[in-house]
């Protein structure tokens, strides 16, 4: 089930086109506490939310939804997009970020990216997170705040630290001289081990940031 969450009915009109699948399989919610309710009840895969709705309480009400349903995947749905509110939505749980308006082509990939476990967000964005991810990156993997990185093995590790120096997983495959379904692979068992989600949410981890958000994903 998806749920749109907006107090603008045209809005939830346009989104609607974007989801796949039935009719029957989108929930509406006007209030931020109705949003709450039904995340709490029905706990549905994808929750697109109107950032307009959260206020005063802004993106911190992310945090709060996911308290009600942990497994929804929020995409945060902004009028006026900006790196700082983008990050914001990251770490306190989202998913996505993207303006209100995205084209319905655009949202239903939006939607299916989320649902396969990534994150959605924006070019610039991603850029601005991992140029903060590699200034953060500490030297060693050790020290206050980092992941007890004991658990993983060498190579593991070796790829945790390219990971939090921003590397991709084409790269770090070419710079270790293995594949990138055997990056994958030592990643989810990192993933695994750490108790993360995701490589950003890893890298994020690395340089210390022990509460950020999930992985992005190029687009």
């Amino acid at each position: 089930m998806i749920l749109l969450a907006s107090d603008d009915a045209s809005l939830m009109d346009r989104w609607a086109t974007a989801v796949p699948g039935p009719a029957a399989s989108i929930r509406r919610a006007r209030l931020l506490a109705e949003a709450e309710g039904i995340v709490a009840g029905r706990r549905p895969a994808v929750l697109l939310l109107d950032l307009s709705l959260t206020e005063p309480y802004g993106t911190a009400a992310i945090a709060t939804l996911l308290e009600f349903g942990p497994d929804t995947r929020i995409i945060a749905m902004s009028r006026s997009p900006n790196d700082d509110e983008g990050l914001a939505a990251l770490r306190a749980g989202a998913r996505g970020y993207c303006n209100v308006y995205i084209e319905p082509r655009l949202l239903s990939k939006a939607i299916d990216t989320v649902q396969n476990g990534e994150a959605w967000i924006g070019r610039r964005l991603t850029d601005r997170l991992v140029a903060l991810v590699g200034q953060h990156a500490p030297a060693t993997m050790h020290g206050d705040g980092g992941p007890d990185l004991e658990l993983l093995t060498d190579r593991e590790r070796e790829i945790a630290q390219l990971v939090g120096s921003g590397c991709s997983n084409k790269v770090i495959a070419r710079r270790l001289g293995i594949t990138e379904r055997t990056v994958k692979a030592h990643l989810g068992s990192v993933f695994a081990k750490l108790g993360l989600h995701d490589r950003l949410q890893l890298a994020l981890h690395v340089s210390g940031r022990r509460h950020a958000q999930p992985v992005t994903r190029e687009f």
